[in-house]
Formats: C-alpha cells, structure tokens, sequence
C-alpha cells in the first residue's frame, strides 16, 4: 500500500493512545479528552503571537501535535523536496552515488521530515534502498517516543507493501536523537564531530523559538562552518515577509547562500485525507467538548 501519511499516523496515535491508557490508568474517553483540550490549548498558542508555551513533556500534547499539524508539516516538507530541483537533484544524485542519505534535523522529534522522505522515495522509484540516517536534535527528549513510532509504521508500511526483505524497500530508515537545545552553542561542543550530513532541516522551528534569537543564529553559524561543503540547509516557515527576514537573516549570517522563496500550493496529496484516521478522527472530530479537526 502507499504511503499515505493520515494513514501512518493513525497507528501510532492509537498505539500511544492504548500506551497512556494502560499506563496512566485512564479511559479512552478520558486519553481522547486530554488529546482534545491541549489540541485547543496547541492552537491558541500558535495564533496568540508571543512565544508559544506548549506542553511538549506531556504525551497529549504530543499527540495532539501529531494529530492537528503533522500530516500537513510532512506534506509541506515533502512538496519542497519534490518542487525545488536544486534540492530535489541533491538528493537524488546523493543516494544514487552512496545509497545513503544523511539528515541533521533540528527540532525534529515528531518525524515530518521522515514520513517525507518516506514518500519521496517511495514516489521516486530509484530502484534500490536508500539509507536514511538521520541525527536529530530537539530540547524534548520524550519526541523521540512519536519520531520512533513513525520510523516502525514506517518499516511496517514497506514490510507489507514490498515484503521483509530490506533489499526491496524504497528507503531504510534510521535515527539518532540527540538531546539539544538549537539556541545553546556553547552546549554544542559536547556533541563532537556529528556535522557530516548531506541537508540540515530547519522546519517550523523558527516560529516555536519566535523571537530572532541571536542564539539560534549562532549555533547555525557554527553549524555550517562545520557542514560538508555542497551540503543543504533547507528552511520550512509560516508565511509572511516577518518569516522571510528571519530566514534570511539566519542564513545570511551563516554564511549560506540563500535561494529564492517557494510559497508551497495545493493542500495535501491525493488520496490522503483525514478519514483515514479512522475512529480517532471520527471521536475527536465529533467530540462533544472542544471539537478539533486536522490541518
């Protein structure tokens, strides 16, 4: 079966779902509801236009993440690896001399940027499996529970699609998560040599940290003075003209050389649409409190 990014959520929604109730000794009506009210507490916090103060080290909140944004974050992410041909060509050309793709995603715990690639690959047919190693780095170390559980409805996807055999599968994901704050770079000299990467991500981080944090902008100074030369360093943001200065400002002052904007068009892929959550998306879409649908 495709890879169709509603669908892959909805495993591991339910399983972590099922991995609350058990653990936390609550109800599913009772998970469902907590899902709901930091699902509303999410959206508020991204409308208010101050820095957002999301409950990251709570597993409802997670989930609520994955349930209203990722699908449309990965989508997002997935159209600029498809519709930019620099980057597109990069990493074509990458996979095809090594076989091998290497990613430092920053603030990455959720696992957009793997359900992307999940579907490039699949879309693109090269004929082989490409290793995908990714290193990612976010200050909430409990995203690695949502990231890991994409990366197994990932493997299951391929298993049943192209059968065990890894020599079939269109992409071998694998990770490394790194407990990190991206605006600490003195903290960065305890990571040692882990720069050697093909593309660094940088999606939708800038809008979380909010502010033009002088921080941020150092520490992805210090990265590219350390990133193999021809590497890509990708920028996914909010629209507006506030997003655009405070991307090129970061990549300005990296030294990276910046190229044109790309607004992304159409809504998500077809065929992948929110009815594939199925009863989860019936449950928290008709919920009677604090009804919510997803991006």
């Amino acid at each position: 079966m495709a890879v169709k990014f509603f669908d892959m959520l909805r495993t591991v929604l339910a399983k972590r779902m099922e991995y609350v109730a058990k653990h936390e000794a609550k109800t599913p009506e009772q998970v469902r509801q907590l899902i709901l009210d930091e699902a509303e507490r999410n959206s508020e916090q991204w409308r208010s236009n101050n820095i957002p103060n999301l409950n990251y080290h709570l597993t409802e909140c997670r989930l609520a993440y994955l349930y209203i944004v990722a699908a449309a974050n990965a989508t997002t992410f997935k159209w600029i690896l498809s519709n930019d041909q620099d980057l597109r060509d990069h990493v074509v050309n990458t996979a095809t001399a090594n076989r091998q793709l290497h990613v430092c995603a920053f603030g990455a715990g959720p696992g957009t940027e793997l359900m992307a690639f999940a579907k490039f690959f699949e879309e693109k047919k090269l004929g082989f499996p490409v290793q995908v190693e990714f290193q990612l780095l976010d200050i909430v170390q409990s995203w690695q529970d949502s990231w890991y559980g994409i990366r197994d409805a990932i493997k299951d996807n391929y298993k049943s699609t192209y059968g065990p055999s890894f020599a079939s599968w269109p992409m071998i994901p694998s990770g490394n998560f790194t407990r990190q704050d991206v605006k600490d770079t003195a903290g960065m000299e305890n990571l040692g040599d882990i720069w050697s990467h093909d593309i660094f991500v940088i999606n939708f981080l800038l809008s979380e940290i909010f502010t033009d944090n002088s921080g941020f902008r150092s520490f992805i100074s210090e990265v590219a003075r350390r990133a193999p030369v021809g590497s890509r360093f990708v920028f996914i943001e909010r629209r507006g003209g506030m997003w655009e200065r405070r991307m090129t400002n970061c990549a300005r002052e990296a030294g990276l050389r910046l190229s044109d904007f790309q607004e992304k068009t159409g809504g998500m892929d077809p065929g992948d649409n929110a009815s594939l959550l199925g009863d989860i998306y019936t449950q928290l879409s008709n919920a009677t409190i604090n009804p919510i649908f997803p991006r």
